[in-house]
């Protein structure tokens, strides 16, 4: 059996991953230094939840996510909406 909070982590990757990948410019201006960190962002939380799901689904062993790492996730995929899936209103300092 998985642990529910590693299960719950997979969901916010998942969800992370598929904001930012789904985000429209709309006329925003184009910075490459934002544009990676998003990208790495979106990789990063893909393969997380990838990894995940397909662990559980060929019953492979699974390491155990944190409840703290789980509060990081919350809190990310709370500004990554929030932003609307643009990276650099999250790291903008206004």
């Amino acid at each position: 059996m998985v642990d529910p909070w590693t299960l719950i982590a997979a969901a916010l990757c998942g969800a992370i991953c598929y904001r930012i990948a789904a985000y429209r410019r709309d006329g925003a201006r184009y910075r490459a230094g934002v544009s990676w960190l998003a990208y790495l962002l979106a990789v990063g939380t893909g393969c997380e939840s990838l990894l995940i799901t397909l662990s559980v689904m060929f019953a492979k062993p699974v390491t155990a996510v944190s409840p703290f790492l789980l509060m990081v996730l919350i809190v990310l995929a709370v500004l990554v909406y929030r932003a609307r899936g643009n990276v650099a209103r999250i790291l903008r300092m206004d």
